[in-house]
């Protein structure tokens, strides 16, 4: 279409309101990627895609866009007390890391009044 053409069919007067027209939505792009797996790698992620009841090509695309959006990348954990109280910002992670302050950091950490 011509741009004079798309500024026209933009104009409020020139819509038909008494005979709308019904047309399916339009699918956004995609691009189809060839990615290479080693056969054992291939069998872990196949297997825990079924397991989640999505098909493999499912779950490695959304593993790559949450990866890619900074989604799964680190889980914030949080601890309070000698209780174990804690909570998380996202969904836990498969693997987890822990790290903690030193033992002189910490002392100043509880030291110190907010």
């Amino acid at each position: 279409m011509s741009k004079e053409r798309d500024l026209e069919l933009e104009k409020p007067d020139n819509w038909d309101f008494t005979q709308p027209e019904a047309r399916e939505p339009v699918k956004a792009s995609r691009v189809v990627v060839s990615v290479a797996f080693r056969r054992d790698d291939f069998a872990l992620v196949s297997t825990y895609a079924e397991r989640s009841g999505k098909k493999t090509s499912e779950f490695i695309r959304e593993a790559a866009v949450e990866k890619a959006g900074g989604r799964g990348v680190g889980t914030l954990v949080y601890g309070s007390g000698s209780v174990g109280m804690s909570w998380w910002t996202e969904q836990m992670p498969a693997v987890t890391r822990t790290v903690g302050l030193p033992l002189e950091q910490s002392e100043k950490a509880l030291a110190t009044t907010y």
